[in-house]
């Protein structure tokens, strides 16, 4: 197993945090990773099996309290303000120009937040409960500026209340009892996300792949391709009196209509991140 790509225990989503025997954990916005650490030398993985060991050349300087582990955790980037930014952490992921990569080790410094512990000097522990897992995790990793465990918190209402307070992403809910089930999306754990709410405007329809266009007073922010059937046909109905000009790609439109969108934050440019339709706003 060691080295060899396998794909992690997923979540399932809830809108409420679960309550009993569970542990509650910061959900980080950055790329799942499993990480291999053999010998001091280290290999990472993405979810779906894609190696991405080059993208992370700080990480080899990592030593870990075990001569072989896989681990599971998230490959974060910090903002200035302190707060993982998907946006630079996927700018790591995707530079391909190898000086690049070493210049960005400096400027955009990436941190592996580490959360289970599946295999440790060649023993499998998966079948292990989590809660002994977790203390296994904390016995491999000594925190320090490219690696950490994740905390864990016996409430979670508070946590979840904490990270709306600092517009986070949300918080992960494990059953202290959990197996860990490779490529399973178990009801033993469950995501519950901190989404950010706005009213904006349709500015315009994709053709080719359905798609609305937004603008916020006057500003564009984005695409949405998620709007429930309903509304995307009764829009369908009144639009054309809204059409200022049409290309091959778009149907441009006075934004006069006014929706509500979820959506997960703004990237670094102002655009909504995965906005979906709530309803019209009249």
């Amino acid at each position: 197993m060691i080295n060899k790509p396998i794909k992690p225990m997923l979540l399932q989503k809830s809108d409420t945090v679960p309550q009993g025997d569970y542990i509650h954990q910061m959900k980080f916005d950055g790329h799942r990773a499993l990480l291999h650490y053999q010998n001091g030398c280290v290999r990472i993985f993405t979810r779906h099996g894609n190696e991405c060991t080059s993208q992370y050349p700080e990480m080899q300087n990592l030593k870990l309290n075990a001569d072989e582990c896989i681990l599971d955790g998230e490959m974060i980037v910090l903002d200035e303000n302190g707060k993982p930014c998907f946006d630079s952490v996927m700018e790591r992921f995707l530079t391909k120009n190898p000086e690049k990569r070493f210049q960005r080790v400096h400027s955009l410094p990436a941190h592996f937040v580490a959360f289970d512990n599946l295999l440790l000097n060649g023993k499998n522990v998966m079948y292990t409960p989590l809660e002994a897992r977790l203390g296994l995790l904390n016995e491999v990793v000594t925190s320090g500026n490219i690696i950490s465990v994740c905390p864990t918190f016996e409430d979670g209402n508070m946590l979840y209340d904490n990270v709306v307070q600092q517009s986070l992403e949300g918080i992960v809910s494990k059953r202290k009892s959990s197996r860990y089930q490779l490529d399973y999306r178990s009801e033993s754990w469950v995501k519950i996300k901190n989404y950010q709410y706005e009213t904006v405007q349709i500015s315009g329809i994709r053709k080719k792949d359905f798609g609305w266009s937004l603008v916020k007073d006057g500003r564009y922010v984005g695409i949405t391709e998620f709007v429930p059937s309903a509304e995307r046909q009764a829009f369908h109905s009144i639009y054309k009196q809204l059409v200022v000009k049409e290309d091959s790609n778009w149907i441009h439109l006075v934004p006069q209509i006014s929706c509500k969108v979820k959506f997960q934050c703004y990237t670094k440019k102002g655009y909504l991140r995965s906005p979906s339709v709530m309803g019209f706003v009249l």
